[in-house]
């Protein structure tokens, strides 16, 4: 059905009168554009005459074309409320009106706008049984094929912007007759149609399971045809657009692109190359973005190809040849230069994405040649492009480039006197950046030669970008130089620095500050030297500068500067100048304007915490003058943009600011806020932990602030901190002594403890559950009952058991996705380092459980922890135990099964009769781990079976392997037993054995005397010191009841057994307890054995003999 030629259908007087009002909402006068939208919300209240009149306005041909596009925006953004609202044969009517109008002839982006009307008035109608818009899909079906291309445009557009609506299950049925008009869509001959096929095309692959999707496939060659096509025509915006809507394939399902990956590649690469179409963010940048991005999701197959790395490397590097020698350049400072983003920045960008993503093995052979010609070029970009690739691919291909570090740096080092300015700031970017990515061996191995030539760059007058940037490479080299490294250039490197200060321009100025601020922090107490010429100075700018706001990041970087200096030289030092530090901060903040771009805002929060960590409870009397400012920051709400009713393009890039699209509307945030927000809570917690007791006065300000930080979603630096305070705040008010009844402490637990579960519980950061379950473990192990009520504990291991159940998803999906892009080695090695957060993480879950079963086990911890209970993630009720069980199974890998081991050796001991009920399941897992590869996990079963011959009576003897005994011995005498590696396992098996002879003397038969020979010759043990002292007051207390086990037939361990006491004494491997029985034992020796005890004395250290005569002298 087409509309009939003749006159547009004659308008309403509700649309005539509403056509008024858009007309008006357009004059840019405030009084006359307020009034219309006082109008327009006054004709809502009458929703079906509101909607009658809208689409006709947008539907209807011959009116004026921003009335139109006005009433779809409108209509679009009001229909869900007034819809419901309306009559039904007004919404009958209006959705027939609006079938007709994409069919009438009107400006693209009126039609664009009228069929995004149409897709929002459509999801929620078709999602419903039965659809409420049953017409529309046949309708939109028959569209596609229509004469017309602006029709098929239009339906193509539509079912695209349905994606973005609807659930995969309603277009299910859809989806043969989808293909078909995708297909023919894509070959169409209008490009518009072709390009609107492919977004349709790409939406749909973007929301269906990877299953259906490979339905798909065969369309990949007619999905690249709208890129070649508008390539072809000079098209570059819909080549642009083209591109990006694969590239969201990309990010959505990359293994679509798997079997045609050449031929997909090899046409990115044609439009990569096109000089012709040479617009900066046009289709060469993002058809590179496009096989960056393929590089980053899909690196196991890009490597397979073999000459992916050949092909896109040299194209990335090509277009950093693409810069001008512009004078611009020279007079911006390095922090300044914000330029637009031009094909240089984009290759760049990618060569380091690229090396991050495939990683050394494939890019360094490629990259080397490459790099090795360019800097041999007599063209300064072709060196500078060569140093800055060199730069950018350090990170990804660190462990190649580590294996001819000293050939690299020569290669750059040489530069530093290359005849080109800009070369030579490249190559010290190139060392700046090299100190970053290969420290600390570049420091340890290399730091003559950097440090020296760094030096000799800083005279560089005639070019002060140079100098400045030669002092940022100083900073690089300071992260991860020690002291001792640092040391010997102190005298000329602060001179150059000093001089560089005096420079006329700011930027270099900042840099030498922050440089001199660098070295300070390196050189540790190194600095004091210098303290007295640069602390004046350094307070002679804070105190001059003040109200210049061109030196606002100038005066933030002193104080960094100082508050650097003053904790590397000690409070002994900095603290007679601390006061007029202060001073002249707290003045700072009283003349600081409300200017949220305020530099000197981040400055200010980072001095303080470094003062205070240097003045400790010298800073408490700064405190009314820093908290306030330090609270409002973290205090203040995100600023967030939502679009006006009007603004329906997307919003202008701002600095400051990211865009974030939810549902229908476009939200900015500004970073810069929250950046300023997160430092404030870091500084808070950094305030509570040095001062304690000291912060006392703030501690139900605070806790009220940071406890809902824990939800906090915009920010994970916010949350850690949130996590990290709560424990300290605690501390804070058991060491005041305010709070002698508790009631304080309660208070806190009661309100930031489910708050810490709920939010541990829905927390998707790996790195922020850390924190938070550090923090669960804290307050579990310094808070008993009643602080945490009983009622507390099944949702603390249900809180446990939900983060283990998330982790084990993470890691199926894991390995879901590693088969079904068959990884290669360094795709593995890649993801070890997410398997590594999960093992810290499970490690601190452990730790939570340990607090919480000691401390709380008989407050109903361990019936929570043995109880099964209902998690929305798993299908059936399990206990937080039997979740644990599943991590003891020999299939695990090794950090999983240590803690395991580690919780249930927990459970036995205290765990009371429930946790001894689990030692016939578990001690048979133990014995069979004891003699495991990995020595954490033999640790924890041998601690483990000690814990069960100490608890487990019977059941012991009847679960335990026969053979545990010799194997014991077997590891104990193993010649690598005493190996850092090995140490704390056998220390463990020594003690487990010793545990055995103890509790369990009938388990070892007549083997007792040779086990304790083989104990009291492996002692003392000195890795597992807590293990150590328990050994050790064991054996005293033994040796002391006479135990021949461990005296021997007619004493012979005695001079042993001596020699191991005398070793211990005064030491931290026993205790105040087991110090006093064993110089009992000693002087009973001297009465009661003179004769062994002076045979033994002739074996003795000269050390342990002063030891015997100061023990037999005492009183």
């Amino acid at each position: 059905m087409s509309l009939q030629n003749g006159a547009p259908p004659a308008l309403s007087q509700a649309a005539k009168e509403m056509s008024n009002i858009l007309l008006r909402l357009q004059n840019p006068d405030n009084a006359t554009r307020n009034a219309a939208e006082s109008q327009y919300n006054h004709a809502t209240s009458q929703p079906g005459l509101c909607l009658e009149a809208l689409s006709s306005l947008a539907s209807t041909p011959g009116v004026e074309p921003v009335v139109r596009s006005t009433a779809a925006v409108l209509m679009r953004r009001s229909c869900s409320e007034l819809w419901e609202r309306a009559e039904p044969d007004i919404k009958t009517a209006v959705k027939s009106r609006l079938l007709v109008g994409i069919r009438s002839h009107a400006p693209r982006d009126v039609r664009r706008k009228l069929c995004d009307t149409i897709s929002v008035l459509a999801g929620p109608l078709i999602d419903k049984t039965p659809s409420q818009w049953p017409e529309l899909f046949p309708t939109l079906f028959q569209l596609t094929r229509s004469c017309n291309s602006f029709e098929r445009e239009s339906a193509l557009y539509i079912f695209a912007q349905l994606a973005e609506f609807l659930d995969e299950s309603i277009f299910t049925p859809h989806l043969p007759a989808l293909k078909v008009a995708l297909q023919a869509g894509l070959a169409d001959s209008e490009l518009s149609v072709s390009v609107a096929a492919l977004r349709a095309t790409t939406a749909l692959i973007s929301v269906l399971d990877e299953s259906v999707c490979n339905e798909f496939v065969d369309l990949i060659p007619l999905m690249l045809q709208p890129v070649q096509r508008a390539v072809t025509s000079g098209s570059e915006d819909d080549a642009k657009t083209s591109i990006e809507m694969l590239i969201e394939v990309v990010e959505s399902e990359p293994c679509f692109y798997k079997k045609d990956l050449p031929q997909v590649c090899s046409i990115m690469l044609e439009v990569c190359k096109n000089t012709n179409s040479n617009s900066e963010g046009g289709p060469r940048q993002v058809s590179l973005e496009f096989l960056v991005s393929i590089a980053e999701k899909l690196p196991t197959q890009c490597r397979k190809m073999g000459t992916f790395v050949k092909n896109v490397f040299p194209v990335a590097l090509q277009m950093m040849l693409e810069i001008e020698d512009d004078s611009d350049w020279y007079e911006l400072d390095d922090e300044d230069d914000n330029s637009e983003y031009t094909h240089f920045d984009c290759g760049q960008e990618s060569l380091d994405r690229l090396a991050i993503a495939l990683g050394g093995k494939a890019v360094l052979p490629v990259a080397e040649s490459i790099i090795s010609a360019f800097l041999q070029n007599s063209n300064w970009v072709y060196r500078h492009a060569a140093l800055l690739a060199l730069s950018q691919i350090g990170e990804g291909c660190q462990k190649q480039i580590e294996q001819k570090l000293g050939t690299v740096i020569q290669l750059a080092l040489a530069k530093f006197l290359d005849p080109h300015p800009r070369v030579r700031w490249a190559a010290i970017n190139c060392i700046g950046q090299m100190c970053t990515d290969f420290g600390p061996r570049i420091q340890e191995d290399y730091h003559a030669d950097i440090v020296r030539a760094l030096i000799t760059v800083m005279d560089d007058k005639d070019n002060p970008r140079v100098q400045s940037h030669s002092a940022a490479a100083v900073i690089n080299f300071c992260d991860e130089a020690t002291s001792e490294i640092i040391a010997p250039y102190l005298d000329q490197l602060l001179g150059k620095l000093q001089a560089l200060l005096n420079s006329s321009h700011l930027n270099t100025q900042e840099q030498a500050v922050t440089a001199i601020a660098a070295v300070a922090d390196s050189a540790e107490t190194h600095f004091v030297k210098y303290y007295d010429w640069f602390m004046p100075r350094l307070k002679q700018v804070l105190s001059t500068t003040t109200g210049h706001r061109e030196l606002r990041r100038l005066r933030g970087k002193v104080m960094e500067c100082i508050s650097l200096v003053g904790l590397s030289v000690g409070v002994e030092k900095f603290g007679p100048d601390a006061d007029e530090v202060m001073k002249l901060l707290v003045e700072t903040v009283a003349a600081h304007v409300d200017d949220p771009d305020d530099p000197q805002s981040f400055y200010l929060m980072q001095a303080y915490a470094r003062i205070c960590r240097c003045l400790k409870s010298a800073f408490i009397p700064y405190l009314p003058h820093v908290m306030p400012r330090l609270l409002q920051a973290a205090n203040q709400k995100p600023d967030i943009t939502i679009l006006g009713i009007l603004e329906d393009e997307d919003p202008q890039d701002e600095e400051g600011y990211e865009t974030l699209t939810i549902g229908d509307k476009r939200v900015g945030i500004r970073t810069s806020a929250l950046e300023d927000k997160a430092v404030a809570c870091s500084m808070l917690t950094c305030f509570i932990a040095e001062l304690r007791a000291g912060f006392y006065d703030y501690v139900e300000q605070v806790t009220e602030l940071m406890v809902p930080l824990l939800k906090f979603f915009y920010h994970e630096d916010c949350r850690s901190a949130a996590a990290n305070c709560i424990p300290d705040l605690i501390r804070a008010v058991r060491e005041s002594g305010k709070d002698p009844s508790g009631a304080q402490v309660i208070s806190i637990i009661q309100y930031a403890l489910p708050e810490l579960l709920e939010a541990t519980r829905n927390e998707p950061d790996v790195d922020v559950l850390v924190h938070m379950l550090d923090s669960l473990a804290q307050i579990g192990s310094m808070v008993g009952p009643p602080a945490i009520p009983q009622e507390m504990m099944p949702e603390i291991a249900k809180t446990i058991s939900i983060v283990l159940l998330e982790s084990e998803a993470r890691n199926l999906e894991r390995k879901r996705i590693a088969k079904q892009e068959e990884w290669d080695e360094e795709a593995n090695e890649e993801a070890a380092a997410e398997e590594a957060k999960e093992e810290e993480l499970l490690s601190r879950v452990a730790t939570a459980a340990n607090a919480f079963l000691r401390v709380h086990g008989s407050n109903g911890f361990v019936q929570a922890f043995t109880a099964s209970q209902e998690l929305s993630e798993g299908p059936e009720a399990v206990s937080t135990m039997q979740i644990f069980w599943l991590r003891l199974q020999g299939m695990r890998p090794p950090y999983e099964r240590q803690a395991a081991l580690c919780v249930f050796d927990d459970l036995i001991l205290y765990g009371g009769r429930e946790g001894q009920s689990v030692i016939s399941g578990v001690l048979p897992a133990m014995c069979a781990y004891a003699g495991d590869p990995d020595a954490d996990v033999r640790q924890a079963a041998c601690y483990g079976i000690g814990v069960c011959a100490r608890m487990g009576g019977d059941i012991f003897q009847s679960a335990a392997n026969p053979a545990l005994p010799q194997n014991l011995e077997r590891l104990i005498r193993d010649p690598n037993s005493r190996s850092e590696a090995e140490a704390n396992a056998t220390d463990n098996a020594v003690a487990a054995l010793l545990k055995i002879l103890e509790f369990q003397p009938h388990f070892v038969g007549d083997k007792g005397f040779s086990y304790g020979a083989l104990i009291v010759n492996y002692l003392p043990a000195r890795a597992d010191e807590s293990e150590a002292q328990v050994m050790h007051s064991t054996l005293i207390r033994l040796v002391q009841a006479g135990d021949t086990r461990f005296i021997g037939d007619n004493f012979s361990y005695l001079p042993q057994v001596l020699s191991v006491i005398l070793s211990i004494l005064g030491t931290s491997l026993i205790d105040d307890e087991a110090t006093r029985m064993a110089v009992e034992v000693i002087k009973g020796m001297r009465s009661k054995y003179p004769e062994v005890l002076h045979r033994a004395t002739g074996l003795l250290s000269e050390e342990q003999r002063q030891k015997l005569v100061a023990v037999v002298n005492s009183a």
